[in-house]
């Protein structure tokens, strides 16, 4: 490709309203424009390395057997209805009418077509296993889009499924793409985690994360330094927590009566040590009186998710205001106790061990120190409700954890029955009896990974591209081409030969000065150049430039072909 029949729209200055790098290298690359809040156009830079990713993925795909098709984005609104999950979606739905008063939705996911598809079609165990895929747009009516395509209302998406006769034949499929997607992400160079998650809203009991490291992350990851142990934030749990569970096997709930009246009251002195912090949450969004009291250690944070998983709280989530503290405790938030609060309270396995610990007295300016489970204030219902920290000691109990920020950009699932029963999708086994199917679901965020990529690849002067999916491998830049005939002869022979060895090759010659000229293709992060000019075309030399190393190397003329081949490892 020449530059001069190429739309290379790069820009000079960082973009306004753009938070991380990602986004900022992706407008200043010209690979992106914005039309929209959480709508971008992708230009033709963008869309070279959006298919070069969806080589490597389809490669993948075809080594384990899954078969590409391709489903509509718009789909029945009825299929949701059926599966259950048009509530769980909510208004991350776009839905509308057709001319014919047809209710549907714009796709953020194919698992009910897709199953309304292989309920139509298969009919017997000899048919299976059977897995599908597809590339397709998706859309989300995301609240508040932001971090350009990584929080996006329209995004590209390898959405897969399986199926099967058994969970064991399941379970098989289910670690060829966890092995699958592992060779997908080291090819792309991304350091990433596979991380135990929850299934959320998609269904089934187990399910994968693929985590790519980022300090620009919308995700926090935990995981110990041999890799042994790792977890969503979301779902981490402690070696303290796991132990005592293990240990009561349900939760403790006021294992004493009779307490002693807390005299050792204290005045407001900060700081205050050893701590523990008591919230109020609502129970019933509909009764303004019922409401519970989470314990909490004052150096820890709740984790709402798993506060959500106990299925106890109105959702979502609603905490009670100081406002509404002072109304219905009489003291403020910073003050609140636990002693003689007449609901329910829940307090975290690490308040449980705490001793001599200080509470709120209900009384504004004043605490009680040195109070005691058992004998000052009685041992609440246990449960684990807080986030993990960089101090916890694993499940495996040899090592503290590692906390980091990430970008989820694939997940995987195991759904086993759960939409081929609420679809009613059966299938004969070799009995000739009905069975419902059993399903893996597995996407991959593919603009993510884009932006995921450019967050591990970049320096002061742009991205850096690894070779696989570069817009192109090879830049020919070379200086004042319109001023010597011999550079310009020499410029044209190279580049042809280079398009002949299937090398993906731009050739820069356009009339502009040797500096914007080399900061654009530094921009765009092309990872391998080749500079001609006057220095030192008369020794029959041209220069290659590393983009990742900044190594300069003089290769004679002829040797340039084998010397690009063993770089780019053609």
């Amino acid at each position: 490709m020449r530059a001069s029949q190429y739309l290379l729209l790069t820009l000079k200055e960082i973009p306004h309203d753009t938070k991380i790098i990602s986004h900022q290298l992706m407008l200043r690359s010209g690979m992106i424009r914005k039309l929209s809040s959480g709508l971008y156009i992708w230009l033709p830079t963008g869309l070279k390395i959006l298919k070069k990713v969806n080589q490597i993925i389809a490669r993948e795909m075809k080594k384990i057997n899954a078969l590409e098709i391709s489903m509509p984005i718009i789909q029945p609104k009825k299929l949701w209805e059926k599966s259950g999950r048009l509530n769980i979606y909510g208004k991350e739905l776009l839905q509308f009418f057709d001319r014919r008063n047809q209710k549907f939705i714009l796709g953020p996911t194919n698992e009910e077509v897709v199953t309304y598809l292989i309920g139509n079609e298969i009919r017997s165990y000899q048919e299976l296993p059977l897995i599908v895929y597809q590339i397709q747009t998706k859309f989300r009516d995301e609240i508040r889009p932001r971090f350009g395509i990584i929080r996006a209302r329209e995004f590209t998406m390898k959405d897969a499924y399986s199926f099967h006769m058994s969970k064991d034949c399941l379970q098989k499929t289910y670690d060829n793409f966890y092995q699958s997607y592992i060779s997908i992400f080291n090819q792309m160079n991304l350091q990433f985690r596979v991380v135990n998650a929850d299934s959320g809203s998609m269904g089934g009991k187990i399910s994968h994360e693929f985590q790519a490291l980022s300090d620009n992350g919308e995700d926090t990851i935990v995981f110990s330094k041999n890799t042994s142990y790792s977890s969503n934030i979301n779902t981490a749990q402690s070696i303290e927590s796991i132990n005592f569970f293990k240990k009561y096997n349900k939760n403790i709930h006021n294992i004493i009566k009779s307490i002693k009246s807390i005299k050792n009251i204290h005045e407001i002195q900060y700081p205050i040590r050893n701590l523990i912090k008591t919230i109020l949450i609502r129970i019933d969004k509909n009764q303004d009186s019922s409401f519970a009291a989470l314990l909490i250690r004052e150096e820890h944070e709740l984790n709402l998710f798993k506060i959500e998983k106990m299925n106890i709280f109105s959702k979502p989530l609603q905490f009670i205001n100081e406002e509404e503290t002072i109304k219905l405790i009489g003291v403020k938030k910073k003050f609140l106790g636990p002693l003689n609060l007449n609901i329910p309270i829940f307090a975290d396995v690490s308040v449980y061990y705490m001793k001599n610990f200080t509470i709120g007295a209900n009384i504004n300016e004043k605490f009680f120190i040195n109070v005691n489970w058992n004998i000052d204030i009685p041992i609440p219902t246990i449960v684990d409700i807080r986030n993990i920290t960089k101090n916890d000691v694993g499940p495996d109990g040899l090592q503290s954890l590692e906390i980091k920020k990430s970008i989820e950009i694939g997940h995987i699932f195991q759904l086993e029955t759960e939409y081929s029963k609420k679809m009613n999708t059966l299938v004969k086994d070799k009995f000739g009896q009905q069975k419902n199917l059993h399903m893996g679901c597995y996407g991959i965020g593919i603009t993510r990974v884009i932006a995921s990529i450019i967050e591990q690849n970049h320096d002061n002067k742009g991205i850096i591209w690894p070779n696989c999916i570069s817009p192109f491998e090879v830049a020919i830049l070379p200086v004042n081409i319109n001023n010597c005939k011999k550079i310009k002869k020499i410029t044209e022979e190279l580049y042809e030969i280079i398009k002949n060895e299937k090398i993906d090759v731009i050739l820069d010659d356009r009339d502009k000065r040797p500096g914007i000229m080399f900061n654009e293709i530094d921009l765009i992060g092309i990872p391998h150049q080749i500079i001609i000019s006057q220095r030192y075309i008369n020794e029959e030399k041209i220069e290659y430039r590393e983009r990742k190393s900044k190594a300069n190397i003089l290769i004679n003329i002829k040797d340039i072909i084998f010397f690009l081949k063993q770089k780019l490892k053609h």
